[in-house]
């Protein structure tokens, strides 16, 4: 039941009359109709996968309360590990198990040693990164003590599974989720109508722009060879749109339900192309991920390697940089593994963790020049030259993201460069000038809201109704004329 689909439409009109109007008299009635409406909309997909999920909430809500109760500190790090083993287990078997054999295979190889491994066909369950990392969070912050665990058995499976979140995320932790699920939720008209706007802009986000590149980026990444390099920059550029306007567009329709219902879910996306530098830009995408690897692998990183150093420098270097650059690297790594099982991911991971230490590295330096320049930090040639430079740098990084392997992306890659001055090939002129229309509708809609959690919040606020109501009533033609032709999932549905 895709988010961009006519019977996920009729699905969440028709969990919100029941939510309201029949159910609202009752917390517990209410969040067991969504705990069970969550299940619906997850075994839509396939039933199988429904089993999964339970599962793994169910051994997290019994691990959370063994690591809740014990009063022996040794036992609670038993119990912990016991539920990071089914945790990690769960991912790895099914997501990682045949990349991992296939690794190993090839290591063997080296050494004279010839395996034939075998593949294990496995279906990789929607969500399923989403959901693990939301149920080691739960764990996680319990053993802290951060968080207490639920003795509320739906409470837990609920806040493992909440419908909006469990396929693509935000990675809103069970550590802000479980009190709005304790709590009382009151019907309130203007946050209902907030997130209609962002699921209206969600939808407009995947329909009518990421759909639309995804039409002219497909046949360019699949056919590379046959392309010259201003028309493998087009699509190195469209599908750097694309994958924006498809995620973020998710994340809108996600947060927008949340409202609906009553619940407050985390921007997840903060106009990320209108970043200055690299740091910048990972504090703007993705949010609830970045912040998740910050909080569970970077920082705990960084703690265990300063404990091992106890000197202001190591190798000539300062010891903060050294402390940074561990960090950092093992942190990436597994934030572009976490993406998927193939090489492309995780030199992508490295690729963003290189220039984040590059960019730790220059700032200290990049002050001083331009005090000594006297060009205050928000000068506009400066802000350009700075925002373009990091898209650029984006760009080239969705080359890895979206190539089906590393010799695939570095191909496209050289062949743009070196045949760059040339005029793109595409056989529907007509198709690019449509997306390209479209887009700086959109560009310049995201600019005037790029101050708001809501794109399309403060446009039109001010208007005489009949002009704002004209323009909710043009995105909506929008989406209604490519809701008809295409009904495609959402990229990272594949994660």
């Amino acid at each position: 039941m895709l988010f961009n689909s006519i019977e996920f439409i009729i699905f969440l009109v028709s969990v919100f009359i029941l939510y309201w109007l029949v159910l609202n008299k009752n917390l517990k009635i209410q969040n067991t109709f969504i705990l069970l409406v969550s299940y619906l909309f997850y075994g839509w997909w396939d039933w199988r996968f429904l089993f999964l999920l339970v599962f793994i909430s169910l051994s997290n809500y019994f691990v959370g309360i063994l690591i809740q109760e014990s009063k022996n500190d040794s036992l609670k790090r038993w119990y912990y590990l016991i539920g990071l083993i089914i945790n990690l287990g769960t991912l790895v078997l099914f997501k990682y198990f045949n990349f991992f054999i296939d690794g190993f295979a090839r290591i063997i190889s080296i050494v004279g040693f010839n395996l034939n491994p075998k593949s294990i066909n496995l279906i990789l369950p929607l969500g399923i990164s989403f959901y693990i990392f939301l149920s080691i969070s739960y764990i996680a912050d319990i053993y802290k003590r951060k968080l207490v665990a639920t003795a509320n058995i739906m409470h837990a499976l609920l806040a493992l599974s909440f419908f909006p979140i469990i396929l693509a995320g935000p990675i809103q932790r069970p550590l802000s989720l479980l009190p709005q699920i304790q709590a009382k939720r009151t019907f309130k008209y203007h946050v209902i109508v907030d997130g209609l706007k962002m699921i209206l802009w969600g939808m407009f986000m995947k329909v009518v722009i990421a759909d639309n590149c995804s039409v002219i980026v497909e046949p360019i990444f699949n056919n590379y060879s046959s392309h010259t390099g201003s028309t493998l920059f087009l699509g190195m550029f469209l599908y750097t749109i694309q994958i924006y306007a498809d995620f973020a567009g998710y994340s809108n329709i996600a947060i927008g339900i949340g409202k609906l219902l009553g619940f407050n879910i985390m921007q997840n996306f903060a106009y990320p192309y209108f970043s200055r530098n690299i740091k910048e830009f990972w504090k703007r995408w993705n949010i609830s991920l970045t912040l998740w690897f910050r909080d569970y692998v970077f920082l705990p990183i960084a703690y265990a390697v300063s404990k091992k150093i106890k000197s202001n420098r190591f190798l000539f270097i300062k010891t903060d940089f050294v402390i940074y650059t561990i960090g950092i690297i093992i942190t990436w790594i597994l934030t572009g593994l976490w993406h998927g099982a193939n090489y492309t991911f995780i030199v992508w991971g490295l690729y963003h963790g290189v220039f984040l230490i590059i960019n730790h590295a220059i700032n200290k330096p990049r002050k001083r020049l331009l005090k000594k320049l006297n060009l205050s930090k928000s000068n506009t040639f400066l802000v350009i030259v700075d925002v373009l430079l990091t898209f650029l740098i984006i760009m080239i990084s969705w080359v890895f993201f979206r190539a089906d392997n590393l010799e695939h992306a570095i191909k496209y890659i050289y062949k743009m460069t070196h045949t760059f001055l040339t005029i793109p090939d595409i056989q529907s002129k007509r198709n690019v000038i449509t997306i390209f229309g479209l887009l700086i509708f959109f560009i310049g809609i995201e600019w005037i809201g790029r101050k708001n959690i809501s794109t399309i919040s403060v446009i039109g606020k001010t208007w005489p109704r009949v002009f704002r109501w004209s323009f909710y009533s043009f995105i909506i033609l929008l989406i209604g004329l490519y809701m008809q032709t295409s009904e495609t999932p959402f990229i990272y549905f594949q994660f």
